[in-house]
């Protein structure tokens, strides 16, 4: 059985998933070691980017239109980008964290896979079991023929039967 798998799909899932898990990371440092998460600072801008990486899940898999999908992924982007450029007023002032810059990966690696989806980028794998060896009983073919040289009494020569000697 042939296993088709788009690459750009499976691009925007794992660029998703990484969007998510860098909201529950520190985005913004606050002095002291202490930082604020995405859902800490954000208002609404969480819910956009949680509902910007669902929605280009569902449109990479088919479940909704694919237009969808790049515009999902031109969402993630500006807002990311956008919040590192300008911060919330509670991150004002505040050094950016590991969440933000894997936040901006996550948007980037998501527009990719969007490209790759519109292109239509696919990995085909083949996932058929092995088949299995049948076993041949060995059978000898072979005949005796006389010699074809003169002069080599009692010498035989045998024949392959498929016609090789």
């Amino acid at each position: 059985m042939d296993r088709r798998l788009d690459a750009g799909a499976l691009l925007v899932a794992a660029a998703a998933l990484l969007l998510i898990v860098s909201l529950f990371l520190n985005w913004f440092g606050l002095g002291g070691g202490d930082g604020a998460t995405a859902w800490e600072v954000f208002e609404v801008l969480d819910l956009v980017l949680v509902a910007a990486a669902v929605a280009a899940v569902a449109a990479a898999f088919g479940h909704l239109d694919s237009r969808l999908l790049l515009g999902a992924a031109v969402v993630a982007v500006v807002v990311v980008v956008s919040q590192l450029i300008q911060p919330p007023p509670a991150g004002q002032g505040a050094d950016r964290e590991i969440g933000a810059w894997l936040a901006l990966v996550a948007a980037a690696l998501l527009a990719a896979g969007a490209a790759l989806a519109a292109a239509q980028v696919a990995v085909t794998v083949d996932v058929r079991g092995r088949e299995r060896r049948r076993r041949v009983a060995t059978v000898d073919k072979r005949t005796p023929v006389a010699p074809d040289r003169p002069g080599e009494p009692g010498e035989e020569r045998t024949v392959v039967a498929d016609g090789f000697a």
